[in-house]
């Protein structure tokens, strides 16, 4: 079945063109696709030149979509799945081609890197963090081992903020909207004084959690450890968060340009609502009859917390024009970050037993990053080389302290042993550090065929100590391991308007040493094909890739219960299996009108267990957040002067996913894990550029997940228990921009 619907979808790609040219010939004169510019080869070029599968964003379509974290590009990039996991530090786990990242473990990796700016991110999170002004998102798919380095076997998401204009200009967008929504983003540039141009983003962002904590108002006493008294919040799920991002553009003549950055985020909010939503029927008439897989109005997660994260990063990028055909680029950045987190528990939904504590936990983690990156860019008629040296340092602490009770609270009865009761705390620190060369070198044979040869070594080496406080007992392990990666490639362009391209490639996700267990670097090995076209004078564009990919050695996150021996009350991460994934995307935007610009996606994603180690894994793992089908349609209009001589912008987007698998084991007393195919809307209607004095205003009404899809994002087998987050609900609001 899904053989035949591949090749049928492959056929209607294909006639496409033959099909379109009766609609579009008879608009007359037309307006052709804007092109989009990427950084995926680590310089300027334009999407359709790039030999790589590609979802871009530029900044006008991150304001339609209202793309503010990376759980907002869920349902819009083929083949890639995000959503916010449970507990204080309100991570992201996401996955792409079927690569899953997650864990939060000091110095794990994983295999989707983040970039901001062109410098990587440990962990991803706070990536996205609701900036004034984002000049463009772009995901890259497959492994980006040669140019992108460690930890991209699956791609790279890569954040680009905008740099000073050199102009006078002002833009404020205020915004409001359900769940009590405020926002205010400010982003000011100023003209250029002398060689030096400056901007300055600022943001407030606040809302309240979708969902009521009846738990509210329990006061958790860590005093003893040291971490204060906190307070359970009323609603879960809330954010306030404040961003700053200054950029200042040293343009010192032709050939030096200097930008540096420094951006600062500090997010209050409190824990997703956790629950249990199934369990085995051996232990429901402790917990009551009430179970869920809708996101419920309200829970009572007395011991969640409020969370603290602050986060800050320096960023200065020079380029220097050494001649015609050589360019010089350094990248030179500082990051530190801190979370304090407090509390978590699961609740069973249930009106009868509103509580039930599975474990409470308080943690902090601060850490500091430094990375510093030499380029040298070889650009002739003939070729083009790449080439550079990158050093990368991280130092991470953390301390934990936690309880598991040994019985229920609330409505079941009181002396019911379910899990050992124990106290704990931990305490961690780990240092990484790593150095890279690498190189690719681009050989134009003629204007048709183009060779492509990369390769990159790297050496990673972390320092571990982790001290249990419960047995005193301290354990000390390095890690050391240098890993090469390697990339091959073939493009011809057949015509000005197309370009075919094959490669293999391979990467690696850097392994480690987690609760005192070492763990090997994942492997991985693909195989890609593709197409990127322009069709009826670039009104229509559709670009097509199909892969393979085999994981080695793959590294999964486990309870440190599950491994020989047991390790308690810890995370593990374990190479357990091999696994293999195949399928294609396929994008395709159309201007049939000049005013209309239709898109489609589509993702397939065929995912298979090839070996499993149970000993070490305890239970089958389940195909976590990767479903077979994924796909986007989106239609935008421009009305002009609609009414009188303003003109209305209308867009839509609906997105689809298959039935997927929400928690990452399967269990044999439920099939409560997997989630129904559902399909999402999403809307905005805008009036565009009304003019008052020197500049122009823009009103927009939106919508999201106008169906308020409400199934569970993300679920925990713990045991006999399963345990989940939710979708965020339906949101809707007004922005009111002002701009000149």
């Amino acid at each position: 079945m899904q053989g035949k619907l591949l090749k049928k979808t492959l056929l209607a790609t294909a006639l496409v063109p033959l099909l379109a040219p009766a609609t579009v010939l008879a608009q007359g004169e037309r307006v052709a696709l804007e092109e989009v510019i990427v950084s995926a080869q680590r310089r300027q070029q334009s999407l359709q030149e790039v030999p790589i599968s590609i979802t871009a964003f530029d900044n006008s379509s991150i304001e339609t979509y209202r793309i503010t974290n990376l759980v907002d590009l869920n349902t819009l990039v083929p083949n890639l799945s995000a959503v916010e996991g449970a507990g204080g530090s309100r991570s992201v786990l996401f996955q792409i081609r079927g690569l899953y990242a997650s864990g939060t473990a000091l110095a794990a990796d994983s295999g989707v890197a983040i970039y901001q700016d062109g410098v990587y991110l440990q962990g991803g999170n706070g990536a996205l963090s609701n900036y004034a002004e984002l000049e463009r998102i772009e995901v890259l798919r497959g492994p980006q081992g040669t140019l992108f380095g460690r930890n991209t076997s699956g791609g790279a998401i890569h954040f680009i903020t905008k740099d000073p204009t050199g102009e006078f200009g002002l833009k404020q967008t205020l915004t409001t909207g359900n769940l009590n929504l405020f926002e205010s983003k400010t982003r000011i540039d100023s003209p250029q004084w002398g060689p030096i141009s400056m901007s300055l983003d600022y943001t407030i962002s606040e809302r309240d959690g979708p969902v009521k904590n009846d738990g509210a108002g329990f006061v958790a006493d860590f005093s003893a450890q040291g971490a204060g008294k906190y307070k359970s919040p009323k609603r879960l799920g809330d954010d306030k968060t404040h961003t700053l991002l200054l950029g200042v553009e040293f343009d010192l003549n032709d050939k030096l340009d200097m930008i540096y950055k420094f951006d600062y985020v500090d997010m209050k909010s409190t824990p997703a609502a956790a629950g249990i939503v199934a369990a085995d029927s051996s232990i429901q008439p402790l917990i009551g009859p009430s179970f869920g897989r809708k996101r419920p109005k309200s829970v009572n997660n007395s011991f969640h917390m409020p969370i603290n994260q602050i986060k800050q990063g320096h960023n200065l990028t020079l380029q220097y024009e050494l001649s015609d055909t050589l360019s010089f680029r350094n990248i030179l950045s500082y990051r530190e970050s801190f979370l304090d987190s407090r509390g978590f528990t699961l609740d069973g939904l249930g009106q009868f037993a509103p509580v039930v504590v599975v474990f409470a936990v308080t943690s902090g983690q601060e850490s500091e990053q430094v990375s510093e990156e030499m380029q040298l860019i070889w650009d002739t008629d003939n070729y083009t080389l790449t080439t550079g040296f990158l050093y990368y340092g991280l130092d991470q602490s953390a301390g934990g302290y936690g309880h598991v009770p040994n019985a229920f609270y609330g409505s079941a009865p009181p002396a019911v042993t379910l899990f050992p009761g124990s106290n704990y705390a931990i305490q961690s620190t780990a240092e990484t550090e790593s150095y890279a060369v690498y190189g690719q070198w681009e050989y134009r044979f003629n204007e048709e065929w183009e060779l492509v040869l990369g390769a990159r070594v790297t050496n990673d080496k972390k320092d571990y100590e982790d001290r249990t406080l419960l047995t005193g007992e301290v354990v000390y392990v390095s890690y050391d391991e240098t890993e090469p990666t390697f990339l091959m490639g073939l493009n011809y362009q057949p015509a000005e308007n197309m370009m075919l391209f094959a490669k293999a490639s391979n990467g690696y996700i850097s392994g480690g040493v987690v609760s005192g267990l070492a763990y090997e670097p994942e492997k991985a090995k693909s195989y890609e094909i593709g197409m990127k076209t322009d069709w009826l004078e670039r009104t229509l564009q559709t670009n097509l890739s199909i892969f393979s990919v085999d994981y080695q050695d793959q590294q999964f996150v486990t309870s440190g219960s599950q491994v020989k021996p047991p390790i308690p009350a810890a995370q593990a991460i374990v190479n357990a299996g091999d696994t293999k994934a195949k399928g294609f995307e396929l994008e395709t935007t159309w201007l049939p009108l000049n005013n209309l610009t239709l898109a489609w996606n589509l993702g397939y994603l065929d995912f298979k267990f090839k070996t499993l180690d149970l000993e070490l894994l305890g239970t089958a793992p389940s195909p976590h957040l990767r479903p077979d089908w994924t796909s986007t349609v989106r239609a935008d209009y421009l009305a002009e002067s609609l009414v009188g001589n303003l003109d209305f912008r209308f867009h839509l987007d609906a997105s689809y996913r298959s039935e997927e698998w929400s928690s990452s084991r399967a269990v044999d007393y439920s099939d409560t894990g997997k989630n129904d195919s559902v399909w999402r809307l999403n809307a905005q209607i805008s009036v565009e550029e009304i003019k008052i004095g020197e500049g122009s205003f823009r009103v927009a009404v939106w919508g999201r997940n106008l169906t308020d899809s409400d199934l569970p994002a993300n679920m925990n087998v713990l045991g006999p228990v399963i345990a989940g987050t939710y979708e965020p609900p339906r949101t809707y609001g007004v922005d009111l921009t002002y701009e000149f």
